[in-house]
């Protein structure tokens, strides 16, 4: 299959400019010409390169910013497109005039955001910056031109150059996306594993110097990677951070101490030691905290969980929460029978008897009408098997399970590939293709149910599983025997398929 042709030509030039190292000495003078100024300047400039950096904000200021010449530049294009096309009135020229002064504002606020950040950059990096600088530099220019050509009655010159600049703003912007979203410019870079959950020991204090960065490890099993801490000793006191910078994953390790900060020997990020969060930048971010303790002559430490962290520890189930599936589950008594099976066992069941449908079609030959017959009677298992983990399953073991988010994203992935199969002639060998990969992926659900939450819920309890086993019990029933239930699955498959 071939790669999409503008992906692959933007692709190629993006690589030529990565590539040109022609870049590099202009680049390097700018950087040296910002930096000078600023290292004279002293405490005033340090404070304002943290506010064009955002260290003030906890996150980076210059992708708000850009979004003021965006919104203004595109509105002012609209309404040249319609001016041109005989719309055209006193009140929507003063508009596109207002709208091109408010993102020249926008624009020059951005750049200077955008260079604060820019110069710590390095490499192919910064050569791509340097670029999409030029370019947006240029898309203000012609803004700017437009703004003057309009001012002495130049219409057609002026939306000329702005259509011109606009269409820089654009290629500008595709550059500045490579470099967030391909390159991790500007996002987080710290490793942010919930590892150790409990207190675990990792050095002896009488191998940690005062003031001494030292680097310890632990093992994040289910990332499969180690996860490097940085350890600083200060008297009786031992603090703990994650020692990949946030920043662009320098080795704070490998850094110093000074005015009770720890500074990233890449860029200079300076990190409170109590608290993790920068006090000078460039970067923005916390970096990820553990708590410390002395016990026996060891340093042991515990990650501090961060707000909306979904992660399983010893304490949280016992104190979570309990979601509103779950608490109506709780609150509704029932005539529970003494032998009602558990949720897992129920699910379990319900998994082998949507494996066995995958076999059963498979098996049928393609010209079978049967087939099709068998893939709605699949189609509708699923769907009915999604509505009950969503409603009763998920809730009550998202306290003790961090699988939960996957699974959701797995429904999502069972329900595209399950519109993608239906629509397709149950002869045909594409058929075949999708319903294995089909059968492989609700497969690798059911497995991953099986092998990691099924055995984290038993942490619920034996009672409540059976609760939640009757539970699931009477919902199946209810979506299969409800008329109204199977009529709206039918006109939904029905959809899927195209008719």
């Amino acid at each position: 299959m071939k790669p999409p042709r503008f992906a692959k030509a933007a692709n190629a030039g993006l690589g030529r400019i990565e590539a040109a190292t022609s870049l590099d000495t202009p680049g390097y003078a700018v950087e040296t010409a910002m930096a000078r100024p600023a290292q004279i300047a002293g405490s005033p400039a340090q404070r304002l390169g943290n506010a064009l950096h955002g260290t003030w904000f906890g996150h980076p200021i210059h992708p708000m910013l850009v979004t003021l010449p965006l919104g203004s530049w595109t509105l002012a294009f609209g309404l040249d497109l319609l001016a041109a096309l005989g719309f055209r009135t006193r009140a929507t020229e003063r508009t596109a005039d207002t709208a091109l002064r408010a993102g020249a504002a926008g624009a020059v606020a951005a750049a200077a955001a955008g260079m604060a950040d820019w110069q710590h950059t390095n490499g192919r990096d910064r050569r791509v910056g340097t670029v999409h600088a030029l370019v947006n530099g240029t898309a203000l220019a012609l803004h700017v031109a437009s703004i003057a050509l309009r001012g002495r009655g130049q219409l057609r010159e002026g939306r000329m150059a702005s259509a011109a600049g606009w269409a820089c703003m654009v290629v500008g912007g595709y550059l500045g996306g490579h470099m967030v979203y391909r390159r991790r410019i500007g996002v987080d870079q710290a490793d942010r594993s919930p590892e150790p959950r409990d207190f675990q020991p990792v050095l002896p204090l009488a191998e940690l110097e005062e003031n001494r960065p030292r680097r310890v490890e632990v093992w994040d099993g289910i990332e499969r990677k180690t996860i490097g801490i940085v350890l600083v000793r200060q008297g009786a006191r031992v603090h703990a951070m994650g020692a990949r910078c946030s920043h662009m994953g320098g080795p704070l390790d490998q850094g110093w101490v000074l005015g009770g900060t720890l500074v990233c020997p890449w860029h200079g990020s300076r990190y409170d030691l109590e608290t993790g969060w920068p006090v000078s930048g460039p970067s923005t971010c916390p970096q990820p905290r553990y708590a410390v303790r002395l016990q026996h002559g060891m340093v042991e430490i515990r990650r501090q969980q961060e707000p909306g962290d979904e992660v399983v520890t010893t304490a949280r189930p016992a104190h979570a929460p309990m979601s509103a599936p779950d608490a109506r589950l709780r609150q509704a008594p029932r005539d529970q029978a003494p032998q009602a099976r558990k949720a897992d066992e129920v699910l379990f069941e319900h998994h082998q008897l949507i494996r066995r449908l995958f076999e059963t079609i498979l098996a049928t030959p393609g010209e079978d009408p049967q087939r099709r017959d068998l893939l709605r009677t699949l189609a509708s298992e699923l769907e009915i098997h999604e509505h009950v983990e969503d409603h009763i399953f998920y809730p009550a073991v998202h306290p003790v399970s961090e699988d939960v988010p996957i699974a959701h994203s797995e429904h999502r992935q069972l329900s595209d590939l399950l519109a993608e199969t239906l629509k397709l002639n149950t002869a045909s060998p594409e058929f075949e293709e999708h319903l294995r990969a089909l059968y492989a992926a609700m497969d690798h659900h059911a497995g991953s149910e099986e092998r990691s939450m099924f055995r984290e819920a038993q942490r619920l309890g034996d009672a409540r599983l059976r609760e939640l086993g009757q539970a699931l019990e009477e919902m199946l029933e209810d979506q299969r025997t409800s008329r109204a239930r199977r009529a709206f699955r039918d006109l939904k498959i029905r959809l899927l398929e195209g008719f």
